[in-house]
């Protein structure tokens, strides 16, 4: 049975001085302490995967997209725990002091349980467990944490939380599993062939589309990216104006390099990422180093794609990517704002949502 797309009007913006951004005064700091020093140099030594170091250091400089943090960018209302429904959902809450969380650790070794400290931040909270858990305790709290975090986005979406015994035993038994293989995580090569229309993901995966538009009268790009479901249903959306450029290579790549970041700030670990340059969908699967001027975008994008649980990139003709284009060259309008729609319908791609549904 086809699913209707439903259609609301209401959305968020935000507009964000880089120069002043809160959350980057906050890495800045940490990141030049002494403690946040010990913490870097144990988190990168450790044998976990890169994604989950990765989340680490989102941890740490208190730039998970919390709600807290998204109030304090704008793009929500409401900054309680979605988890336990009565705490600020800071990033030390949403890890080590939530109801759920603490449950977690209750069931986890004997050293966690006994704590006397009361943490203001996870800075300090690394720094007293790094004195008391030894190395393989510190990649299995780590893993824990992983597991949890990606339980409470579960949860956002409709998911249930999972018993915190089943919980901690997977995580050991991730941990084993990964020492045992020492795989990296690897994306998926780029799909060449292209389909006329857009195709849904498979279940418990979400698509990811992305466009860029130049508009050369204005020296502007603008970036169109939209996130759905194995229904069509969308859930996530952006538009926002971007620098001029050169190519539409470089367009692309920073298109690309911007939903990325959009995704993985949503909380999103299980992506087929597609869009419609065949050039730029081969450059950043390809294993091969990128010597050009723009190869530091295309290692960007490859650290963003470690930070997902599961990735594949896929190629898709203009036909296959008509909701992205549309709010790419929405951004036109808004240059000034980034517009976001999180499980809403955007207005500017309406007509390209419902024809993309009608094929379904």
């Amino acid at each position: 049975m086809k699913k209707k797309v439903a259609v609301r009007s209401q959305y968020l913006t935000m507009n964000i001085s880089l120069n002043s951004h809160p959350l980057l005064e906050v890495r800045a700091e940490s990141s030049a302490s002494t403690a946040g020093k010990k913490v870097w140099h144990s988190l990168w030594s450790f044998k976990i995967p890169n994604k989950v170091k990765v989340f680490g250091w989102r941890v740490c400089t208190e730039i998970l997209p919390t709600r807290a943090n998204l109030v304090r960018r704008r793009v929500i209302p409401d900054d309680k725990c979605p988890i336990c429904l009565r705490e600020l959902e800071t990033t030390i809450h949403a890890i080590w002091e939530c109801a759920a969380v603490q449950d977690i650790w209750a069931g986890s070794c004997r050293k966690l349980q006994k704590r006397s400290l009361i943490p203001t931040d996870m800075m300090q909270l690394m720094d007293y467990l790094m004195d008391r858990l030894t190395r393989e305790e510190l990649e299995l709290f780590w893993i824990q944490a992983w597991l949890a975090w990606n339980q409470r986005n579960r949860v956002l979406f409709g998911g249930t939380l999972m018993d915190p015994r089943i919980l901690n035993r997977r995580a050991k038994e991730f941990l084993t599993e990964y020492k045992a293989a020492q795989v990296q995580l690897t994306v998926t090569q780029v799909e060449q062939h292209g389909s006329a229309t857009w195709q849904p993901p498979p279940s418990s995966v979400y698509k990811l589309n992305f466009d860029a538009a130049i508009f050369a009268e204005l020296d502007r790009t603008g970036v169109g990216a939209i996130i759905r479901n194995e229904h069509g249903q969308v859930m996530a959306a952006m538009t926002a104006s971007g620098p001029k450029v050169s190519s539409s290579e470089e367009a692309e790549l920073l298109a690309r390099r911007r939903s990325m970041e959009f995704a993985v700030d949503a909380g999103f670990t299980k992506l087929i990422i597609e869009g419609d340059n065949v050039t730029v969908m081969q450059a950043i699967s390809s294993s091969r180093i990128n010597c050009s001027i723009l190869g530091y975008v295309v290692d960007n994008i490859r650290h963003l794609i470690h930070c997902l649980e599961w990735a594949r990139t896929s190629f898709t003709r203009r036909g296959g990517n008509k909701v992205a284009h549309a709010l790419a060259q929405h951004a036109r309008y808004s240059l000034d704002n980034d517009v976001y729609w999180m499980e809403d319908s955007p207005p500017p791609a309406v007509e390209a949502l419902i024809q993309d549904v009608m094929f379904l």
